[in-house]
């Protein structure tokens, strides 16, 4: 099978192989009629022995004894139509014959040319070319540039809006780009908020008791350990406590930040690293309540 492309000027057809196609970009010039077209518009699929090829003409060699009798034949051809009385001269006779045998070679030579046109007409309608694809390359106008950078340019502004916008899920996706974030919010005033999944969080111990009962007995420590059980850092949480009589009723609550239970070595902790815990330690002053119980909540 063979492909075939009709020109859509002049309806010349052309073979064609796809590696021209694909070359070009699938534009064809028309041998014929010079129009540029896509090839692939009016691509076609035919059997190979439906193309027809046009030969080229033969050009036909006299042999020596061929070219005596012509010489021969117009030689007398002259001489029949002049007698001795009224022949004209040498000169004249011989300018008149070199001009006639002259024009019979323009004759050929212009049968030739058509011969030879109609062969390349035929070999462009149907042998395989190249020369007819288009070897151009369109012009870029001023135009094309500037919708080209004005393209990329809202291209970059729509993954910077992106990223301001998801910036916090990112941040847990890929927590390496975090650093780059703060950066990026520096500069346009914002912040990368950490992660606040309460359910990734729990207490994995917490006591209660008076560390010095002789001098100190109303002045109780609570001692809490927290374990952040994301795979990515997180908030540090709010501790809600709860200080409770023997019937386990509540006496007094109050709710601790960072900020109040951090200790002075953990001032520049910021938040509770991926399956690690936290340490905390209060000191309460029991001297009026009297609590006997307490209970711990976390939340944001």
């Amino acid at each position: 099978m063979a492909l075939v492309t009709l020109c859509p000027g002049c309806g010349t057809t052309y073979k064609i192989y796809s590696e021209q196609l694909q070359a070009q970009n699938g534009l064809v010039r028309c041998g014929k009629c010079q129009v540029i077209f896509n090839g692939f518009a009016t691509l076609i699929t035919i059997d190979e022995s439906e193309i027809e090829y046009f030969p080229a003409p033969v050009e036909k060699k006299l042999t020596p004894k061929e070219s005596e009798k012509i010489e021969e034949g117009v030689g007398n051809s002259h001489t029949l139509f002049y007698d001795s009385a009224t022949a004209p001269n040498a000169s004249l006779l011989t300018e008149h014959a070199q001009r006639e045998s002259a024009e019979p070679d323009k004759t050929v030579k212009s049968a030739e040319h058509v011969a030879l046109e109609k062969v390349v007409t035929a070999e462009k309608s149907s042998a395989p070319a190249s020369d007819f694809l288009s070897d151009t390359i369109p012009q870029r106008t001023p135009q094309y540039w500037a919708w080209k950078y004005g393209n990329i340019a809202l291209c970059i502004l729509l993954i910077a809006q992106l990223i301001h916008v998801y910036r916090a899920g990112l941040a847990i996706l890929m927590p390496q780009t975090r650093p780059y974030l703060e950066d990026y919010c520096a500069v346009l005033g914002c912040t990368v908020p950490l992660p606040k999944n309460i359910q990734l969080l729990s207490i994995v111990s917490s006591d209660l008791q008076v560390k010095n009962p002789g001098y100190q007995p109303d002045v109780a420590t609570l001692t809490t350990v927290i374990r952040n059980h994301a795979p990515h850092a997180q908030a540090l949480p709010v501790l809600k406590l709860f200080l409770t009589d023997r019937h386990n009723q509540v006496l007094a609550s109050r709710i601790f930040t960072a900020a109040d239970y951090l200790s002075e070595a953990q001032k520049e902790k910021r938040a509770i690293q991926p399956n690690q815990e936290i340490i905390i330690q209060l000191y309460l002053d029991n001297s009026q309540l009297k609590s006997t119980g307490y209970q711990l909540q976390l939340s944001y």
